[in-house]
């Protein structure tokens, strides 16, 4: 390629020959053809290496195929010729961006910017590289310039709604969301998130109509099946919980929080061994406090105590916040209506010298609060 940049010829001939090379490089480039439009564009330069068409040909070529180094030759000595080049400034910071130079490719879009002020693309791919540098705020800023302009830009939406989601602002990103999703059409992915963010504010029954929308395009989405289950699970339809959790069990091992959650279902019903089954399948992915303190829950309620209290000690000693965990516990007992069970286990600690870990103030003070 480097060969290509430093030879010339001035023929009339050659001057037709480019013409052409050119034409049929541009046809090429435009139906996707990349190898064969490059090749064009390189006998082009063989013949003329200065010229602007070829080079920014040559660069967009080389860039879709992933050949950055000939992509960045070819743009920055366009630029060393006309430094606003329009092609070249866009066209390296699209480089800079697939290397994950996203300083060094904002640098490049906003002298381009400063040419050609509103394209909302090049905005796009500003806001875009900001989120990447954690610089949310310009991120948000630029979202919203496209937006004063392009009210209805889906992209500018979408990367707002994306910012606003990732900063926790749920409620925001929701009405984002949901105005995308007016424009017509559903989308499986804003679908699944829309209901997710639904599930984190606590509007359940709105949460469970995204997922249910989001299963009609994709019946077996798992992003979908486990928010529906999870909705099932808030309104206490614990074997319908179940159900759709189980369709994700069809084709994969499912995630430590779904065994999880299928285990307090399970025990929710009464089913004490395939509640304890999913909780020791939660806990082959590692260490999880809450499926060790279902398990806690279930000895107790079987009136295992010995068990029950080897349990508790795996659970809130090798914990870093045994305090914390003893909390969690307790307010698992009471979530459960289990006071009375949880109060003879608790004394059952405190009596049977099991509890010389340092938690008897912990556990009498459970008892003074609680029992």
């Amino acid at each position: 390629m480097s060969q290509a940049l430093n030879q010339s010829s001035e023929s009339p001939q050659a001057q037709s020959s480019v013409i052409d090379l050119s034409k049929r490089a541009r046809q090429k480039l435009r139906a996707r053809c990349y190898a064969d439009a490059r090749q064009l564009f390189a006998e082009g330069l063989e013949l003329e290496p200065d010229n602007p068409y070829l080079l920014s040909g040559m660069g967009d070529a080389s860039r879709e195929m992933g050949n950055f180094e000939v992509a960045e030759e070819c743009y920055l000595k366009l630029l060393v010729s006309d430094k606003n080049n329009l092609f070249a400034l866009r066209g390296l910071g699209d480089v800079y961006k697939k290397l994950n130079r996203h300083a060094d490719a904002t640098i490049m879009w906003e002298r381009y910017l400063l040419l050609r002020p509103r394209d909302k693309h090049v905005m796009s791919r500003i806001a875009d590289s900001a989120k990447v540098l954690l610089q949310f705020e310009r991120a948000e800023q630029m979202y919203l310039s496209i937006i004063q302009f392009a009210p209805d830009d889906r992209f500018a939406l979408s990367g707002l709604a994306d910012l606003q989601h990732r900063l926790g602002k749920d409620r925001e990103a929701i009405q984002i969301y949901e105005k995308i999703l007016g424009f017509g059409g559903n989308s499986l992915h804003i679908l699944t998130i829309l209901g997710k963010l639904c599930w984190r504010v606590s509007n359940f029954d709105k949460g469970e109509i995204y997922f249910r929308r989001a299963l009609e395009i994709d019946p077996d989405n798992p992003y979908a099946l486990y928010g529906l289950g999870n909705c099932h699970r808030w309104h206490k339809r614990y074997q319908e919980a179940i159900e759709v959790w189980q369709k994700i069990l069809v084709d994969s091992d499912g995630t430590q929080a779904l065994h999880t959650r299928m285990g307090d279902a399970y025990y929710h019903l009464g089913r004490t061994e395939e509640a304890a089954g999913s909780y020791r399948r939660s806990l082959s992915f590692g260490r999880d406090p809450f499926s060790m303190a279902g398990l806690v829950c279930l000895s107790v309620d079987t009136g295992d105590l010995d068990t029950a209290v080897s349990t508790f000690f795996d659970l809130v000693v090798a914990d870093d916040e045994p305090l914390y965990q003893l909390d969690m516990l307790t307010r698992r007992f009471i979530r459960d209506q289990q006071q009375l069970k949880m109060e003879g286990f608790f004394r059952y600690l405190l009596s049977g010298n099991n509890s010389d870990r340092g938690l008897d103030a912990a556990l009498a003070a459970a008892l003074q609060r609680h029992c």
